[in-house]
């Protein structure tokens, strides 16, 4: 055991050693500070100085601190003309459309029912998973709210044979991608089918682990929204067929 005296007298250096460290502190945090103030205000006179140049009639360029050089096209309504390149992609795919649905159905409802895109990829890496017909997406894009696929390889005959018989009217062969389509389109809002926005919020609140009567509340919920997708889809094929005939 180790006389008092001797254990103060051994303490001091360490308790000086620690003094000093902890005074340097608020100098080092003063620097970083500064140094920080010294960035944005450099930061902001650079955004303030920043200089806009017209290329030309619709190219602009942007010169800003750290950044560099921007080029970006001016949005405006003054075009009256028309990308060709990408229109003719467009009507080549139009083209392949037309084997399966009429194109102007899909055009004026697309326009009515805030549709974004219109394609024939599959919901499973681009392939479609065995027995799914068609599918809708809520759309990030900015022109539409929603995505709808439709499966071009389908037997035709024993897919109507089966619809026929869930709706209660029949569907020709020809008329099972209008339907389809249809159907889909029956699941937006503008459609008036809220229950497709309240079972996709449920599913994903609800995680993976669900209890019984979980699983029956989304299961009934899920047989509600397609039921409402079928009447809209018959609804809206009875009145195309009425418009044929006139």
């Amino acid at each position: 055991m180790k006389p008092r005296g001797q254990e103060v007298l051994y303490s001091r250096p360490l308790i000086r050693k620690v003094t000093i460290m902890l005074n340097g502190y608020p100098l080092l945090l003063f620097i970083i500070g500064l140094i920080i103030g010294f960035w944005l205000m450099y930061f902001i006179l650079g955004i303030c100085s920043a200089r806009l140049r017209r290329i030309d009639e619709r190219t602009l360029v942007f010169k800003l601190p750290f950044v560099g050089m921007i080029e970006t096209e001016e949005e405006t309504d003054r075009n009256k003309g028309f990308f060709a390149k990408k229109v003719a992609d467009d009507l080549e795919k139009v083209s392949i459309f037309k084997k399966f649905i009429d194109t102007d159905i899909v055009l004026q409802y697309a326009r009515d029912y805030d549709l974004n895109y219109v394609g024939l990829e599959g919901d499973t890496d681009g392939l479609w998973s065995e027995g799914r017909l068609a599918f809708t997406t809520l759309s990030k894009g900015h022109g539409g709210r929603y995505n709808i696929f439709l499966n071009p390889d389908l037997d035709r005959m024993s897919v109507c044979k089966r619809l026929s018989q869930q709706v209660g009217i029949t569907i020709e062969p020809d008329e099972l991608y209008t339907f389809l389509f249809l159907h889909e389109v029956g699941h937006t809002r503008a459609a008036g089918n809220n229950c497709y926005f309240t079972a996709l919020i449920n599913h994903s609140l609800s995680g993976g682990r669900r209890s019984a009567r979980r699983r029956r509340e989304l299961k009934n919920l899920y047989l509600q929204t397609e039921k409402y997708a079928d009447d809209f889809a018959v609804q809206e094929l009875m009145k195309l067929r009425k418009e044929r005939m006139n």
